[in-house]
């Protein structure tokens, strides 16, 4: 309920639509935060707060990297398509890491193996497909620190 209503005044308006999605959003945050006894609350809370810092940087990064190639008069784009071997196991985790790795510009999820253990991506950014594929795990490094 405290969580509700710190959105509502976050919010600038104490309405029943901002209550409701508080709510929600203190739900999906417990749920993460509690999901094990493995890594204390409070780290898992840190590593939620690291993992939106980093993911802003990277967001601006990619954004500047995108930019670069549409305003060049001759871009030179890289596209190619990777396989990440995943570390993550939880749907919720796969999820998460697609939709990061999705709005990041230059990269799109593609979808997983059967057996949810390979990440398919495409990128357009790096000319080494190794690097994309880096960039992935960097990203999953940070929601393991949340969700592991």
């Amino acid at each position: 309920m405290a969580l509700a209503v710190i959105w509502s005044v976050l919010s600038g308006q104490l309405s029943l639509f901002n209550l409701l999605v508080g709510a929600l959003l203190g739900v999906v945050l417990l749920s993460v935060v509690l999901r094990s006894k493995e890594r204390p609350v409070a780290a898992r809370i840190v590593g939620i707060v690291y993992f939106i810092i980093r993911f802003v940087v990277a967001l601006v990064r990619g954004g500047l990297t995108v930019a670069g190639l549409a305003i060049q008069f001759s871009p030179s784009f890289h596209p190619h398509v990777v396989s990440v071997p995943l570390r993550v196991r939880s749907d919720a985790a796969i999820s998460l890491l697609s939709a990061a790795i999705t709005l990041l510009p230059g990269t799109v999820a593609m979808g997983t193996s059967a057996d949810s253990r390979i990440l398919y991506a495409h990128a357009i950014g790096r000319a080494d497909p190794e690097d994309s594929r880096n960039d992935i795990r960097i990203i999953e490094d940070l929601i393991l620190r949340f969700m592991a």
